[in-house]
């Protein structure tokens, strides 16, 4: 038997509303955020028992590359109550070797370069490329605020909801279906955003998605790539692990260390995938003794997608057997882990799927360029972070706009996407699916949203300088044509350093041009 026949029933509707916003992950958060404070009724659905998404079930509890210039509105709005709240760290306080790649980058760029030849602003701030990676927080604080914030702008949660199709009537949604411990019910809305993170919406109703095709060029095209993961190591002596890693500078000095530990280990049979380790005391909100671990990875069967439920399934337990082997390792081979124990893995990993197609297609190129558009609703600088897929990360894009035909789906006339679920190629959707750029495109996907079901037409017959003034009274950044030059040129002059980082060598079997295409 390969199908059995499930009975027509009817489904009993949980609510009507006006925007529905599927995912409650950063861009989800910008969505129904601004779709509420916009005065739309807003209905957020979440699978979990929390908001944050990535950056709380999926412990990545940082924003990356944070340019107040750049990206401002709601989310410098979580950044100054998370401050207000003490659940914010002091970035200022990590050592550089206690961070990652760009930690160290303006240090560099002043040891090699002429100061008198660099921009003022690079000389006089930190931030963007030359400031730390990301900005990281308390992620349990951060769950409690999103709950305070979506209560203030009105917006209805659905915990423990999980959206499993679209109500679909030619080319419009009437709503998603959801199951839950209720049961089966209808969310009907006048606008629905997907920022599952996955497109599940999308492709589940058939509208036009890409992911299916896996990467879209090099030696692995085709390839789904696999999963990886983070988890929390506490009762560390940080004393001790400091004083270690400071007199083996050569093994654990760079954002990936252990190598030689992790080799080894893997010669002797260790149960271990990836090649290097992450620890990263400076994410240590209260100086407690606890550390950020990333490693555990997990390659898909080459045949095989993302949302195949047995390797979902193999994927988890791996990555958690994983866990197991490098902290043991850790704990014998690393002064200072002797009495820590794993104290938070992810609820899920982290891994490639779908994007809806819309209007317009955002490449690697056009954010190499810095370019702009006339419908522009948010600024991204956040480059492909095809690291550990092509095994290159560069700093070679410019901040660049997202046009809102980027958020409208192609053949859905009242479907939009933000975040991880907009419409871009496979390797710019590398960077565009970071949690910075995900709540500024979800704050400009619920602005529309907002708009267009107060007004009563299709997303796509939102009046596009109407959108943009919404957005700029929100204290939203719109457009690169909008930023003075000043604020742009330490990231033309980082552009034409060709700052480019290999996991292993630079024949990645790859070309530049390539890239760029997608």
């Amino acid at each position: 038997m390969v199908a059995v026949i499930e009975p027509q029933r009817e489904v009993g509707i949980l609510i009507e509303t006006d925007v529905v916003v599927v995912g409650g992950g950063p861009a989800g958060i910008g969505a129904a955020l601004a779709s509420g404070r916009s005065g739309a009724e807003t209905v957020l659905i979440e699978r979990f028992n929390s908001l944050g998404g990535l950056q709380t079930n999926g412990n990545n509890t940082n924003f990356s590359l944070i340019d107040p210039e750049l990206h401002n509105g709601i989310i410098q709005e979580i950044f100054d109550r998370l401050k207000e709240g003490g659940a914010l760290k002091n970035m200022d306080e990590v050592p550089v070797y206690e961070n990652d790649v760009t930690s160290g980058l303006k240090a560099g760029i002043l040891a090699a370069t002429n100061a008198g030849e660099l921009p003022k602003r690079l000389l006089e701030t930190s931030v963007g490329y030359w400031g730390h990676w990301g900005q990281t927080f308390d992620s349990e604080y951060y769950k409690y605020l999103l709950d305070v914030m979506m209560e203030e702008a009105g917006v209805k949660i659905f915990y423990h909801a999980l959206a499993v199709d679209g109500i679909r009537e030619g080319n419009t949604l009437r709503g998603v279906i959801v199951e839950s411990a209720q049961g089966r019910g209808a969310v009907l809305g006048k606008v629905i955003i997907d920022t599952t993170g996955s497109g599940h919406i999308a492709w589940r109703c058939g509208a036009p998605v890409m992911g299916d095709e896996g990467l879209p060029a090099g030696p692995l095209k085709g390839y789904h790539g696999g999963w990886l993961t983070a988890f929390y190591v506490s009762g560390v002596d940080m004393d001790k692990f400091t004083a270690f890693r400071e007199a083996n500078m050569d093994e654990w000095g760079e954002m990936y260390g252990g190598r030689k530990m992790i080799e080894q280990a893997k010669k002797e049979g260790a149960y271990l995938l990836g090649d290097g380790v992450i620890l990263a005391p400076g994410l240590d909100i209260y100086n407690s003794g606890r550390i950020w671990v990333m490693n555990p990875i997990h390659p898909l069967p080459f045949n095989k997608t993302p949302w195949d439920l047995e390797e979902i399934s193999a994927c988890e337990k791996s990555l958690r057997k994983q866990a197991h082997v490098l902290h043991q390792l850790i704990k014998k081979k690393v002064p200072g882990f002797e009495r820590s124990f794993i104290d938070k893995t992810a609820n899920y990993p982290v891994g490639l799927a779908h994007r809806i197609v819309g209007e317009h297609v955002v490449t690697v190129d056009e954010m190499r360029q810095g370019k702009a558009f006339e419908d522009a609703v948010a600024i991204n600088n956040m480059p492909p972070d095809i690291y550990e897929i092509v095994g290159r990360f560069a700093f070679d894009i410019l901040p660049h706009d997202v046009p809102y035909r980027s958020l409208i789906s192609k053949e859905i006339d009242n479907l939009l996407a933000a975040g991880a679920t907009m419409s871009c190629g496979g390797f710019a959707s590398f960077g565009l699916r970071y949690c910075t750029p995900s709540i500024c495109t979800g704050q400009a996907a619920g602005t529309a949203a907002a708009l267009a079901a107060k007004a009563g037409v299709s997303p796509k017959k939102v009046d596009i300088a109407s959108l943009q003034d919404s957005l700029r009274a929100q204290g939203a950044r719109v457009s690169v044509k909008e930023v003075p030059e000043e604020v742009l040129e330490p990231y033309r002059a980082i552009q034409k350093m060709g700052l480019v980082f290999y996991k292993r060598t630079p024949e990645i079997g790859i070309s530049e041009e390539e890239i760029g295409m997608h």
